[in-house]
Parts: structure tokens; C-alpha cells; sequence
């Protein structure tokens, strides 16, 4: 059942509506700026200090960064808060031929800004930045605090900077996580996880011009190959986020093209479903490949902060769900319902998000909404819509009072 909206809420919707468009040339010169730094993972440090800019220039409060390096900064001062994610670094290109506009020149065609990280997730930063400005400018933070993120380290470690932003700057925990990711204006209320496998095949070296004397480690990783692909059709499945899935996606042997190797490494891409461990996804491949000689482990995943900061650690992303009557999932609802009229579909997100420490690590309840496309992330054709952008910035404008509405009395246990 949908809780009836209050006439403030329904009265603040009308007026994020009509004071939005106000905002839009300078979300839309910001969030250009933030295109044309090229700002791979470990290397944000231009975009987080232009969104630290952004903040004050906004008149945010406690403007600063993380030791990883995320920007950060809040609007309101309620007992109630809200972290608002999105991250500042970008998928790298392959082959800046293919795209069809210069990847680092934010450019404007048919109501679309196209550049790199557009749709992942820098249309995403834009997005909270202005949602929470607007918010603080119409005085809809109520009874929340809103601190915003522009994020470091997502795109090859997600989480991996939020949960040093919890465990060891000592943030404090969040009542809720808000993600911006690409969702096309639809609420997006988990994913499965990920975790990265190696499987190292031993043979034994020998010169390429004798190879009956030594063991061709890639030979013998053909039965290897055959039963980890064996696996897929039994791996745990989700009513809802669907079944795990496992694929081979890289194979490294020694540099020595004139000798037979003595070993060919395999790594493993594992989609997990919810309360898969690293332990329980090691050992099932180890049980799967029993009397081969291989070694099998979780990867680790290098990676440096801009700031300097080593923050590798075990490559395991947990997958997560949000409960479908979670009080946070109707704010989210009612939220779209006040501005547009109508709920927007509830779905989960195919790829992997910061979500994976603060729902699957950490138990923060947390729900992604952002205007960008998934059909757009990762490619050539990288946009976001502006007039998307500017919908979702009312959505994180307004967020805060329906929360609050939601979070008092009864209505925490309502839902759709």
C-alpha cells in the first residue's frame, strides 16, 4: 500500500519542478568540466578538486576530501543522513577512433551531452551535486543531513574507498546510501556480486626446440578450461537477481616465447548471487577441478588512491538486495510519485556498484537512481540526456523530505 503524501511534500514537489530549470546551464558547465579531465582510477585528483570547487562556489558545508581522495561536502544538519554516492573516475579507452566525438570534449548534440564518463558516472556527480544545491536552496533537507560524494576507485575497486571512508576515517555510518549510477530514471534495489579467480596450471619448462622433454602448461589447462566452463550450470541462482554466472576472461603464461611453459595462469570473473563468500566460491572451484595440478586463489586487487593511499585487498565484491518493503524503497517510489505523477519501475542493476560495500559489507540500506543509460556505459557512444539529468536532480532535491516524511511514525512500514 503507498502511504498518502502530505500537502508539503506534494507543495515542495510543484516547486523543485519550477525552480529546477534555473539550475540547469550551471549543472550542465560543470558537469563539462568534469568531462574534459581525463581522470582514470588512481588518478582523479583534477575532478575531485573541481568538485570541491563546485561545492563551495554552492555555498556546501564541510567541504573536503577523504585520505583516498573523494570529495566531499553536506547540506542540512538533521539527525537523519544520507549519503549521496557517485564516482569521478572512468572506464579507460581502448581506441579513441572509435569514438564518433573527441572522448575529452564535452559536446552537445540533440539535447545529449556526450564524453567520457557521461554515463559512468560523472553525469551521475552533476546529478547529487545539484539535487543536494537545490535541496539546501529550498530548504527541503528537513530533519537530514546530506552529504554528498563524488567518489574515487569505483570503476576497478568499488567500495574499496568507501569502506576505508567508513572503517578508517571514521565517517559515520549512514541512515541510507543513495547511488547515482546509470539507472534511466528507475530505481535499481541490488546486484549480484563479483569476485576474481586465478587458477595457475603447472607444467614443466623445457627449450621449444625439445618439448617432449618439459610439460606444455597450456595443453594441460584444456581440461581445465572444459570443467570450470562444467560449472556454469550449476552455480547458485537468485529469484531475483538471477544465477551466478563464471567465465574465463584472461590467460597469461611466461614471457618466453621460445620455451614450453612451465605455467599458464586463468582468471576467473564470478558473478555471485547474495551470501556467496569468497571461501565458498574458492573451494567450489577447487572441488571442481580435484586431481588437476593447479593452484587456486582469490586475486588481489591492486590499487592506489590519487593521495598515494595503497588500498589493494582482496578482489570479492559482494552481491546485495534491498528488501522490496524497505521504508527506503518507498521513499524512493513516492519520491518519483510526488514529481512525475507515477512510481518508475523497480529493477537491478546488471554490473557491480559501491553498493557492493554498503549494502553487501556493510548492511547500510541503499538504492540506486541516476539519468544515465546502461546501454551507454563503457562505450564510444559514452552521453547522458540533459533533460534526464535534470529529472534526476529534482529526484535528489526532494529525496530528503519524502525520507523524512517516511522515516517518521508509522509510515516506516508501509509499502507499495
Amino acid at each position: 500500500m503507498q502511504p498518502s503524501l502530505p500537502e508539503h511534500v506534494i507543495a515542495a514537489a510543484r516547486q523543485v519542478r519550477s525552480s529546477a530549470p534555473a539550475i540547469a546551464q550551471a549543472q550542465i558547465d560543470f558537469l563539462a568540466d568534469l568531462i574534459r579531465l581525463r581522470t582514470y582510477t588512481g588518478e582523479e585528483g583534477p575532478a575531485a578538486k573541481r568538485t570541491l570547487d563546485e561545492f563551495q562556489r554552492l555555498g556546501f558545508a564541510g567541504v573536503r576530501t577523504s585520505s583516498a581522495g573523494d570529495a566531499l561536502a553536506h547540506v542540512g544538519d538533521g539527525p537523519l543522513h544520507l549519503l549521496y554516492d557517485a564516482h569521478l573516475d572512468e572506464n579507460e579507452i581502448a581506441d579513441e577512433a572509435d569514438w564518433p566525438h573527441p572522448p575529452l570534449t564535452p559536446i552537445i548534440n540533440k539535447g545529449k551531452l556526450h564524453g567520457l564518463g557521461a554515463s559512468d558516472c560523472k553525469g551521475g556527480v552533476a546529478t547529487i551535486v545539484y539535487g543536494a544545491h537545490l535541496a539546501r536552496q529550498l530548504g527541503l533537507t528537513q530533519d537530514c543531513t546530506v552529504t554528498v560524494q563524488g567518489a574515487t576507485l569505483e570503476e576497478d575497486a568499488e567500495g574499496f574507498a568507501m569502506r576505508h571512508l567508513m572503517e578508517v576515517d571514521g565517517f559515520p555510518r549512514p541512515d541510507a546510501v543513495l547511488l547515482a549510477e546509470a539507472t534511466d530514471l528507475t530505481l535499481r534495489r541490488g546486484h549480484r556480486g563479483r569476485c576474481e579467480i586465478k587458477v595457475k596450471v603447472q607444467g614443466k619448462a623445457a627449450h621449444a626446440s625439445t618439448p617432449e622433454l618439459g610439460e606444455n602448461a597450456i595443453l594441460k589447462a584444456r581440461p581445465v578450461l572444459d570443467a570450470l566452463d562444467a560449472m556454469s550450470a550449476k552455480l547458485p541462482e537468485d529469484p531475483v537477481l538471477g544465477p551466478g554466472t563464471q567465465v574465463v576472461t584472461m590467460a597469461r603464461t611466461p614471457h618466453t616465447p621460445n620455451s614450453v611453459p612451465a605455467w599458464c595462469e586463468l582468471t576467473i570473473d564470478r558473478r555471485l548471487t547474495p551470501g556467496e563468500t569468497a571461501d565458498s566460491v574458492v573451494n567450489s572451484i577447487r572441488q571442481a577441478l580435484t586431481g588437476m595440478d593447479v593452484e587456486v586463489k582469490l586475486a588481489t586487487q591492486q590499487v592506489r588512491s590519487w593521495t598515494g593511499l595503497d588500498l589493494s585487498g582482496p578482489a570479492f565484491f559482494p552481491g546485495w538486495l534491498l528488501n522490496a518493503d524497505a521504508p527506503l524503497l518507498t521513499a524512493g517510489r513516492l519520491t518519483c510519485a510526488a514529481l512525475w505523477g507515477r512510481a518508475p519501475r523497480v529493477e537491478v542493476w546488471k554490473f557491480s556498484t559501491n553498493g557492493a560495500y554498503s549494502a553487501g559489507e556493510a548492511g547500510i540500506p541503499t538504492l540506486g537512481f541516476g539519468p544515465m543509460e546502461e546501454q551507454y556505459v563503457h562505450t564510444p557512444q559514452d552521453q547522458v540526456d540533459l533533460a534526464k539529468l535534470l529529472k534526476a536532480t529534482m529526484f535528489y532535491a526532494l529525496f530528503p523530505l519524502v525520507f523524512s516524511f517516511i522515516m517518521q511514525g508509522d509510515h516506516a512500514n508501509e509499502a507499495f
